[in-house]
């Protein structure tokens, strides 16, 4: 599934914030890694945050060279994004696969330990990541967040429009009534 707009991605998150359909996903994701616990307890039961959770632990087991747990991790997601409904086969997309990172030295190693069916789903998603990266941005090419909202600088006092405050401001006056046409 891909997220073609902002307000699929705000639905499905609507829908995790007011059901929590996934327990049983919860519950064999504790029996498979006990030390998940205390991260998953902390994301209040949000579906995408758990997710996230789990793709950060997956993530340090590669990074402390830990490819059992790291392989098991990747197995366990692939059993369960092959019966995921929409929201969990979403948060999987979004907050687990979209986090994994296959650079440095042993990207390559971790790579091929990824089952063909999840390597199918993050090269989909990194197609329409670079799809979305290559389309005219708005703004000088910054994105909403990254622009800096300070307000602009109004120049000198007095408002008006630019020619008139470098002409000394506002309007000109009548010099015979004393008066601003």
């Amino acid at each position: 599934m891909t997220f073609a707009s902002e307000a699929q991605f705000v639905r499905l998150w609507q829908e995790d914030m007011t059901a929590q359909p996934h327990s049983e996903f919860i519950t064999s994701l504790l029996a498979e890694f006990p030390d998940l616990r205390d991260d998953l307890e902390q994301c209040d039961g949000v579906l995408l945050q758990q997710m996230e959770a789990f793709a950060q632990f997956t993530q340090a087991a590669k990074m402390d060279g830990d490819l059992a747990t790291y392989e098991r991790c990747l197995q366990f997601a692939d059993r369960h994004y092959a019966g995921a409904d929409a929201a969990l086969s979403g948060a999987f997309r979004m907050s687990y696969l979209e986090h994994l990172e296959f650079e440095g030295s042993r990207g390559p190693a971790a790579w091929q330990l990824v089952p063909s069916r999840l390597q199918n789903v993050w090269n989909q998603i990194a197609a329409e990541n670079r799809r979305l990266q290559s389309l005219p941005q708005k703004h000088g090419g910054q994105r909403p967040h990254e622009r800096d909202f300070a307000p602009r600088p109004q120049g000198r006092e007095g408002g008006g429009k630019p020619q008139d405050r470098e002409r000394g401001g506002g309007r000109k006056r009548n010099p015979r009534r004393g008066r601003r046409r």
